[in-house]
């Protein structure tokens, strides 16, 4: 087995308990707007309503726990200085903090009656949403070598 190198205060940690709450939390909005997205396009297709309905609750569920990770995201940026120092950090934390706007727009474009809460604002909105969703997630991806003093050779190494 081999041993890694990492710098100061960046080793990795193991267990739920030791996970930052943020890394945490983002990930359940992720899911349920890509749920909305799949529930878009089958209610496009099909037109019917109970795709709809899941839609709006997959919104509002994303949209109360993506609240949750914006607010431990923003307890986690001014209280730790090295996060706001990461090369992407601001990228991540503006295309989060975009994604999570249009969601709530999103979830009242579904609060619409009928097939034009969902087609075409919703469906598109949706799109949108899941595409910020994903580049947040690559600006947010841990690159080990981009942390002071681990060089690119140690970062492959720890893989």
């Amino acid at each position: 087995m081999r041993s890694a190198t990492y710098a100061p205060g960046f080793a990795p940690r193991l267990g739920l308990a030791s996970q930052p709450v943020y890394a945490t939390l983002a990930q359940f909005p992720a899911v349920c707007f890509t749920g909305a997205l799949v529930t878009d396009l089958a209610y496009w297709r099909t037109t019917t309503f109970i795709w709809e309905t899941f839609s709006v609750w997959l919104l509002a569920a994303g949209c109360l726990v993506a609240g949750f990770a914006f607010v431990a995201g923003l307890i986690t940026w001014f209280s730790h200085r090295h996060v706001r120092t990461l090369p992407y950090a601001r990228l991540h934390a503006g295309t989060s903090a975009a994604a999570l706007a249009l969601s709530i727009v999103n979830a009242f474009i579904h609060s619409r009656d009928g097939y034009v809460a969902v087609v075409p604002g919703g469906l598109t909105l949706s799109i949108v949403v899941v595409v910020l969703m994903l580049l947040a997630t690559w600006f947010g991806w841990p690159r080990p070598y981009a942390v002071a003093g681990v060089t690119h050779s140690t970062a492959a190494g720890a893989l």
